[in-house]
């Protein structure tokens, strides 16, 4: 009985142990990431003003390279969506910093462009060309 009591502390202080381990790895990958926020996008036409409806929306995100581990490279981390009717969309748990924006709808020119986005509830606003007319 005394022995599986012992077994028993044992496997219990192993449990503390691993789960404190998980802890503090887990808070020092937090405080090398940045801070997520949310960004809102408003696409509209630029000659009408009008919203524009279903516009693909690509937000590309690199993080920064290491400076402590050369071997460590930066990573490319896309997030896509749609606008709704009134040419809305949000993207949330975004990592602020440098971001850039894509947006692509068939009656419009493309659109590219880096923002820097380092404040929670960003709003960015997109007034779309017509296309240009064929040679």
């Amino acid at each position: 009985m005394r022995r599986h009591r012992r077994i028993a502390v044992a496997l219990e202080a192993l449990t503390v142990a691993a789960g404190f381990l998980s802890l503090t790895q887990d808070r020092a990958l937090r405080a090398d990431s940045p801070n997520l926020i949310t960004v809102s996008v408003l696409v509209t036409d630029s000659q009408t003003g009008q919203p524009v409806n279903q516009a693909h929306l690509t937000l590309i995100f690199q993080t920064p390279k290491d400076p402590k581990n050369a071997l460590k490279r930066s990573k490319t981390i896309s997030y896509t969506g749609k606008t709704d009717a009134q040419g809305r969309y949000r993207f949330v748990y975004i990592p602020e910093g440098q971001v850039k924006l894509m947006v692509t709808e068939d009656r419009h020119q493309t659109f590219g462009q880096s923002y820097d986005v380092s404040k929670d509830h960003a709003a960015l606003e997109v007034k779309m060309k017509p296309p240009q007319p064929l040679l």
